[in-house]
């Protein structure tokens, strides 16, 4: 059975956009500015020209309510039910602790609690090549880039500031658990397939 890895935040949950929408309230209420250097980047450490103080109070504030109260990504639970029983399909995220426990309660109560998590990964392509995994899907560019580079198949969630990535062997650009069902599936994407 082919083997799926799945990142948690901006994959499952939406958890990326509530973030910009909370990193945008603190900008205006706490820092009474517009601190945004680049607005298209993925994690909202890299958007704003804060200090590493106020990203510490920002996330120590915030990250309980955003990880607790973001929803899953539209179809997420459909597909990743219907995946599972076709592939062997593995949560592979940077949440440690408490903020991955959060993930998995949520995940069990939508009736995923039996895709296995692997946690605190820092270096997803090392434990993506330990696991033998033959898909990833993640939201984040050089994790997909570092993938395919490896033989590994990546498909890239690609949210709303983000641009394409295309013509590269074993990587494909996809919006919607849609398009990542289709893609597990008939191994296509949009009239796609690379490598």
């Amino acid at each position: 059975m082919k083997k799926i890895a799945v990142d948690l935040d901006g994959v499952v949950f939406d958890s990326e956009n509530l973030y910009r929408v909370y990193t945008e309230i603190f900008d205006a209420d706490i820092k009474k500015a517009d601190n945004v250097v680049d607005n298209s980047r993925r994690i909202f450490q890299q958007r704003y020209d804060w200090s590493s103080e106020e990203f510490e109070d920002f996330y120590r504030l915030n990250s309980r309510e955003i990880l607790t109260e973001s929803t899953f990504m539209p179809g997420a639970v459909l597909v990743l039910g219907k995946l599972k029983e076709r592939f062997e399909t593995v949560v592979l995220t940077s949440r440690s602790g408490s903020e991955a426990e959060i993930a998995k309660a949520r995940m069990e109560k939508a009736g995923l609690g039996d895709i296995a998590f692997f946690c605190d990964q820092k270096d997803k392509t090392a434990m993506l090549l330990d696991l033998k995994a033959d898909f990833i899907i993640d939201d984040d560019e050089q994790t997909c880039l570092d993938a395919a580079e490896n033989g590994i198949t990546a498909l890239f969630f690609k949210n709303n500031a983000a641009h394409r990535i295309d013509g590269k062997p074993k990587l494909v650009t996809v919006n919607n658990w849609g398009e990542i069902y289709k893609f597990l599936t008939l191994g296509t994407c949009g009239g796609k397939i690379n490598g």
